[in-house]
């Protein structure tokens, strides 16, 4: 064998725990620097609900990037193959949820790709451990650093185009929203977890309707799906186009105008 593939694969361990411990890095931080009220949190039970649950996720997450980087041996490998084992546990259990994986970013929910990634990322890990990394902290936080900046990219192309094919804002009125959610879908549990960080001024302005089928939604949103919402203008028209899925709902009751309540006057 070659002296530089067999020195190529002697590295091997080392770079493979390295870049898994980039996507942790990022995702740790999105979730430590977005505010609990600008993520679709899926958790919605136990001590890792909002506002405190995902600075929590993201301290663990941060905690392993760096154990990951600095301790040597078969444990730099454990240490990943832990994590996004957790992962896809979690994935599986909440399929269709929305996922707040990389903070605000708006990604698909979660479905089989979460789960699949995050169980080839475990494999990944526990093969490394098995071959034993060495001790190269400066190797390893290169490859980091470089899987962090891979990771950032692809999330940012992935938001910019759901953005893109986001409704355009409207430059209407909105006075109320009249919501569609159904009792089977986890996007609406999380939506309505979503809304009890609302002030209550703007909370009353939603009208929610329990639909047992999407073929029960109106005509205009029945390509949509549940959650999906309308607009309306004071007089209870809809306004603009209707809106889709958590992120959209929220962006929509966010851009309610709410009227301050009128102050009478002593006689």
């Amino acid at each position: 064998m070659p002296v530089t593939l067999q020195r190529a694969l002697h590295l091997l361990p080392d770079v493979t725990v390295a870049a898994l411990a980039g996507p942790l890095m990022v995702s740790g931080i999105a979730k430590t620097v977005t505010p609990a009220d600008q993520l679709d949190w899926p958790v919605q039970a136990g001590p890792l609900t909002t506002p405190h649950g995902p600075k929590l996720v993201a301290a663990a997450e941060l905690a392993a990037t760096a154990a990951t980087v600095l301790v040597p041996g078969r444990l730099a490998g454990l240490v990943p193959m832990t994590a996004y084992t957790a992962l896809a546990v979690a994935a599986h259990r909440m399929k269709g949820a929305p996922c707040a994986c990389f903070g605000a970013a708006h990604l698909a929910a979660i479905g089989r790709t979460h789960l699949r990634m995050n169980a080839v990322a475990a494999a990944a890990g526990a093969a490394a451990s098995a071959a034993a990394p060495g001790r190269r902290p400066l190797l390893r936080a290169g490859v980091m650093l470089l899987s962090s900046a891979v990771t950032y990219g692809v999330v940012r192309t992935i938001d910019r185009r759901q953005d893109a094919k986001s409704p355009q804002s409207c430059d209407k009125q909105v006075s109320s929203v009249r919501l569609f959610v159904s009792d089977d879908c986890p996007a609406c549990r999380s939506l309505k977890h979503l809304l009890t960080f609302m002030e209550p001024a703007r909370r009353d302005t939603v009208s929610t309707t329990v639909v047992n089928a999407e073929a029960q939604l109106p005509q205009e949103l029945a390509d949509l799906g549940v959650p999906c919402a309308l607009g309306l203008d004071v007089h209870g028209e809809p306004v603009c186009a209707p809106a889709s899925g958590i992120g959209g709902v929220k962006a929509l009751i966010d851009s309610v105008t709410l009227v301050a309540p009128a102050v009478r006057r002593a006689s």
